[in-house]
């Protein structure tokens, strides 16, 4: 109950709803969840009345046998049950034909047929976007699939059928619609064990050339032979491998958009005084970043030179903040004994001072990136840093591999444990 209280967050200000102590948002996470299990409490307190009912999220539909005066009496009871719970309804009753989601019912011809909304136009992924091959080749049969299923007959597939295949000739689609009887279609038998599968989930782009699926598979053949502890639990029976989708254009112009408003109508983000100008701060000595200590959301790198023998190890980091704040607790931990483990660096250092070698430290900045995205499901920074981690092994000398495998600590941010 108390992860559905709504807050609305703007200009360093929080809004919380009054008198409302249950609201699901449009596009919450758990909002379909949520929609089930109301649905279902709802069903169980119409169980006593003489109807049949049905929902799908927020849709409902209910038959009955009865005359109209005593289907009206019902429609109150209804209502009336809604009420008390505190929840809206609005009722059709007395109805012979029904549209509900996209299908027309009918009970004077008992025939059903597809349905779309007034001045509603048909749109679907084009086949030439940049979504994964499967994707686009099963979007013709389920469309087909799913017409000839709210068809009753040939005859009214073939009358609907129209506006659904110029749609796919407008999506570049060259596939022809044909009805197809789903009566006949074998059940499927879910009587079997299902198994436990793990999902690897890339995102998908038409610019990569690799087969990743294929790399992927490989590496868990590699590392999870058979006659391994682990080959039960990590083979390809119970690895399978489903491309995402990354952001369309649309989104990319819409962020795009959305961050040079934000710049335009607060001047203080695109650094337009002075005092919020300024990459460096650095005064009594000489700055570790060649002038752009104050730079955020960084990818650095730190080299460590011996005295004794001209050695170089190299080191990757990131921060989310200014490189000087980080900078500063790198200090902290070659400083404080109970801190040498802080890190893979402050390790090394401190086993240079066990030894009594004398060594010289250098910082430089590789990139920067954009910390973790609601709208995309990505951090861009921790998947550049493991870029350089594993493909840019001599610029990580002192990095360890098990770092790849660390939790997003700027995704922790975002949740709602993490407000005060």
């Amino acid at each position: 109950m108390h992860s559905k209280k709504s807050f609305l967050f703007g200009s360093n200000n929080i809004w919380q709803k009054k008198n409302s102590n249950f609201d699901v948002t449009m596009g919450s996470y758990d909002g379909a969840e949520t929609c089930e299990l109301v649905g279902l409490y709802m069903l169980s307190q119409l169980q006593d009345l003489e109807i049949n009912v049905g929902l799908y999220r927020d849709d409902g539909l209910a038959v009955c046998d009865k005359t109209p005066q005593e289907t009206e009496r019902i429609k109150k009871k209804i209502c009336k049950i809604f009420s008390e719970n505190k929840l809206k309804l609005t009722v059709d009753a007395n109805k012979k034909t029904i549209d509900y989601l996209d299908v027309t019912l009918d009970l004077n011809t008992g025939t059903n047929k597809p349905y779309t909304k007034p001045n509603n136009k048909l749109l679907y992924v084009h086949n030439q976007s940049n979504h994964p091959p499967s994707i686009l080749k099963n979007i013709p049969k389920s469309i087909n699939k799913r017409l000839s299923k709210i068809s009753s007959n040939e005859i009214i597939f073939t009358q609907a059928k129209p506006q659904y295949q110029e749609a796919l000739r407008r999506s570049g689609y060259k596939q022809d619609l044909k009805f197809e009887n789903t009566n006949n279609t074998p059940t499927r038998n879910d009587k079997n064990r299902k198994r436990k599968i793990i999902w690897y989930n890339p995102p998908y782009s038409d610019t990569v050339q690799t087969n990743i699926g294929k790399k992927f598979l490989n590496l868990v053949n590699k590392s999870f032979p058979k006659g391994s502890k682990l080959h039960k639990i990590f083979n390809k029976n119970t690895i399978k491998l489903s491309y995402s989708c990354m952001a369309n254009m649309q989104q990319i112009v819409s962020s795009h958009n959305s961050r040079i408003l934000r710049n335009t109508q607060n001047p203080s983000n695109n650094n337009a005084n002075s005092n919020t100008n300024k990459d460096c701060n650095c005064r009594r000595q000489a700055c570790p970043l060649d002038g752009k200590c104050l730079s955020k959301s960084l990818i650095y790198q730190a080299t460590v030179k011996r005295a004794d023998n001209d050695e170089e190890s190299t080191y990757i980091g990131l921060t989310e903040g200014t490189f000087k704040n980080r900078f500063t607790n790198h200090k902290h931990s070659f400083n404080n004994i109970g801190l040498r483990n802080a890190t893979a660096l402050s390790k090394y250092i401190w086993k240079l001072k066990d030894r009594g070698i004398n060594h010289t430290i250098t910082w430089k900045m590789i990139t920067q990136a954009n910390t973790y995205s609601t709208k995309t499901k990505l951090c861009n920074l921790c998947l550049t840093e493991n870029f350089f981690i594993i493909c840019k092994p001599t610029m990580s000398s002192l990095n360890y591999r098990n770092e790849l495998a660390s939790f997003c600590r700027h995704r922790k941010k975002k949740l709602l444990s993490s407000i005060t």
